[in-house]
């Protein structure tokens, strides 16, 4: 071998070194990054958020401790201002299917009912803000008694009656029979859903989607059948256009003469209607200015408004009293879930709101669950003490005090 030669098998040699040395150090990071990168990637995607579900509702299960939290909290802001006192605390074990929560029954005196009413209203900010808890407090001063409920969601918790520490502050006749109104909400779809429903010996009221192909069939059924229909009025959700309320809709991109000539259209499809609520509409019914817009339009028309209220911050119910519109709100939704032992709890809660405001409203929707636990409701409410009526008996109330 030449000398040249020699210098080159070196030179080969020393190359295939280096090749080897970067190709095992390059092989050494990249066994590496996967090791490393593997819990990493999970650590990444198990810290996710969940997807969004509009139709997935977490159910909180009071406890004892829990509800004396919020108990004392109220008990204290009585005490320092010396409005009223609790004189019993009753706990009950409350069931929802398989679903277990303890409610409380308060029973209270006053010495100053202004102020109590004062205090309680001042109570639901907190409760919302701490507990993320709401209350309904109603003042029925003919008897001089105050009543308050507070709820989980749909779940009562908290039933309290506060009465007048001296019998002589009590005047006046006594308190009429509390009622409460159930609406069938989404018909239009099926001529046969609707006719089970208006069998039930119940005085339902119905509520009936625009332009759908059978809707005017099932309107023109229940006219036959003298049962009260409403207009199921489709608004705008949060979740257009991904969510759509369907034909006849309408929405917040509308201007004021769009958005009248589409309700127009919609009022006038249907004949027989006593009345309007709104279908989905969480967005629109947020709207100050489109519902002010919505109920320009319903004045006159000799038809009332009930608030479906499928947002806490709907702006529908203000709207129509403004306008001078008989108006109404949902108090319970009945059948959120598609199950008979639940719904039979909501009617218990629903008939629980009318013990103590003296009237609720109550939505229910055309599944068959719906319709097996009304079947319970005729005894339940007489039980309870508490009629069952048609919707339009409830035009002309007006509540002393809302839920804000």
């Amino acid at each position: 071998m030449t000398k040249e030669e020699r210098r080159l098998a070196a030179f080969r040699r020393r190359l295939l070194i280096v090749v080897g040395c970067l190709g095992g150090a390059a092989l050494f990071f990249f066994l590496g990054f996967l090791v490393a990168g593997r819990p990493a990637l999970r650590s990444f995607e198990s810290s996710r958020p969940p997807v969004y579900r509009p139709d997935f509702v977490v159910r909180q299960s009071w406890s004892r401790e829990d509800l004396i939290k919020v108990l004392n909290r109220l008990e204290k802001k009585l005490a320092n201002s010396q409005p009223a006192k609790v004189i019993d605390r009753h706990w009950e074990i409350m069931h929802n299917g398989a679903h277990e929560w303890i409610r409380v029954r308060l029973q209270g005196e006053y010495q100053d009912l202004e102020n109590l009413a004062q205090v309680l209203d001042a109570y639901r900010a907190l409760l919302l803000r701490d507990f993320n808890l709401r209350i309904l407090i109603h003042l029925d001063r003919s008897s001089g008694t105050l009543k308050l409920l507070i709820l989980d969601g749909e779940e009562v918790v908290v039933v309290g009656s506060f009465i007048p520490a001296s019998e002589e502050l009590i005047a006046g006749p006594e308190p009429g029979r509390p009622q409460l109104a159930i609406v069938i909400d989404d018909l239009g779809h099926s001529l046969e859903s609707a006719a089970k429903f208006a069998a039930l010996p119940l005085p339902l009221t119905f509520a009936v989607f625009p332009m759908l192909e059978n809707s005017l069939k099932v309107a023109a059924y229940f006219a036959d059948y003298n049962r009260d229909i409403i207009l199921h009025a489709p608004m705008e959700p949060r979740g257009y256009p991904s969510v759509n309320p369907g034909p006849g809709a309408l929405l917040c991109s509308m201007g004021d003469e769009e958005l009248s000539a589409v309700f127009v259209e919609d009022l006038q499809f249907l004949p027989g209607i006593i009345g309007v609520n709104n279908h989905m509409g969480s967005r629109l019914t947020a709207d100050p200015q489109k519902m002010a817009q919505v109920m320009k339009i319903l004045r006159g028309r000799n038809l009332f408004f009930l608030d479906s209220r499928t947002i806490a911050d709907s702006v529908a119910y203000k709207r129509a009293v403004e306008a001078g519109i008989p108006a109404l709100q949902r108090d319970v939704f009945l059948d959120n879930v598609q199950d008979v032992e639940h719904i039979v709890e909501q009617i218990k809660a629903l008939i629980e709101v009318a013990r103590v405001k003296g009237s609720a409203i109550g939505i229910g929707h055309p599944y068959p669950e719906t319709m097996t636990a009304l079947g319970f409701l005729p005894e339940m409410a007489s039980q309870a003490g508490v009629e069952v009526v048609a919707l339009r008996e409830f035009v002309s109330l007006q509540p002393e005090q809302v839920e804000q």
